[in-house]
């Protein structure tokens, strides 16, 4: 059974990136993704194109022996990177390859090693480019697809989703993480495969939250992997869109605390309304911004397989989160800036009826 395992790492790294400066910074290095398909896709199709550097392989050493550690970063103008790291394996079955999810290399380094170095390095050689870069580079939002391109059956080069059935104890253990395998559950193998689908009776996808499985016997996968990049790297922008919101829901509670125990009148809530509707504004273009990379989905099998994925990831829900998080914001904010106006509204009511006393006053001293 020979094949590769892809690993994913999507960082949020800055509100923005200015694309064509990286791009003429890391010259030849650098082009504009095509990501190549043999299904049929529309007519001049919308097409978002992040900028793809493909770094130099490197070989360590790993637990059988000297490995190829394929890289390459994919940068986003939504302020994102995305990070893949490929090794090829030759094992025997599906078990074998556990391993290969917390794979052990010399000086007792990780692929998460690797590519949180890579990822610093670069970040370090782009800084210039990065439009309100995020302090500090946080965990990433990691993935790893299991591909195979050789099964070594017969039956699997003629019908995948046979083989998947034969093999479906194996394949939940794999995508669960679960050696003991033989002991899992009849509900949770079929939840672990429940979202798996074919194009042809040739290939296979199994998608789980934590990891994938995919069986192409053609070797050419990298529609696939692009479909669950895109969604591995939204589920980073909603994640921290969230922590950012919910810093400000904080924020909230003790402004609105500090105005009402000072009980100011003329001073309004200026800046701290002018920093909520930047936080909006961001928010509705990273919004826009992650439709647009996902327009690419023209072929229907890769619309389900990101459709898949966002189900597994629970993109939906995020999303909820972060949108129920902005109305309690705008709610907040509003109620102080209703009880400023009010209070305003009774200095000037007040005003009107001083002046209006004090204008009966002088009509009475000047009628003496």
């Amino acid at each position: 059974m020979k094949g590769q395992v892809v690993y994913m790492y999507a960082y949020d790294v800055a509100y923005e990136i200015d694309l064509p400066k990286v791009r003429d910074y890391v010259r030849q290095r650098a082009q504009y993704l095509e990501v190549p398909s043999d299904k049929t896709m529309p007519r001049d199709f919308p097409f978002y194109k992040p900028l793809l550097i493909e770094e130099h392989p490197i070989v360590l050493q790993g637990p059988s022996g000297p490995l190829t550690l394929r890289r390459e970063v994919k940068v986003f103008s939504i302020g994102a990177l995305s990070i893949s790291v490929r090794v090829d394996f030759d094992v025997r079955s599906l078990s074998d390859l556990l391993e290969y999810h917390a794979l052990r290399l010399e000086g007792q380094r990780t692929v998460d090693d690797i590519a949180g170095g890579m990822a610093q390095q670069f970040l370090e050689s782009i800084a210039p480019f990065l439009v309100k870069p995020s302090p500090g580079k946080r965990n990433p939002e990691a993935y790893t697809v299991f591909c195979i391109f050789d099964p070594g059956s017969e039956r699997a080069l003629t019908n995948a989703r046979n083989w998947l059935r034969t093999h479906r104890r194996e394949a939940a253990g794999l995508l669960s993480e679960e050696a003991n395998f033989d002991q899992l559950s009849e509900e949770e193998v079929e939840e672990t495969i429940r979202h798996s689908y074919c194009y042809t009776a040739r290939d296979l996808i199994v998608i789980d939250w934590n990891s994938a499985l995919i069986v192409d016997p053609d070797g050419k996968p990298d529609d696939l992997l692009y479909s669950i990049e895109t969604a591995n790297l939204q589920l980073t922008e909603y994640r921290t869109y969230d922590r950012l919101l919910e810093e400000g829901v904080d924020t909230a509670y003790d402004d609105i605390e500090d105005y009402t125990r000072k009980a100011y009148v003329i001073k309004g809530p200026g800046e701290i309304l002018r920093r909520l509707r930047s936080m909006r504004m961001d928010l509705e273009k990273m919004s826009d911004e992650l439709s647009n990379i996902t327009k690419f989905f023209g072929d229907w099998h890769l619309a389900r397989i990101y459709m898949a994925c966002a189900d597994r990831f629970h993109l939906k829900d995020w999303q909820r989160s972060v949108e129920s998080k902005l109305r309690t914001l705008d709610s907040l904010y509003n109620l102080v800036l209703s009880d400023i106006n009010n209070r305003r509204m009774l200095i000037l009511e007040a005003a009107i009826v001083g002046l209006f006393i004090a204008d009966l006053v002088l009509i009475v001293l000047n009628a003496r």
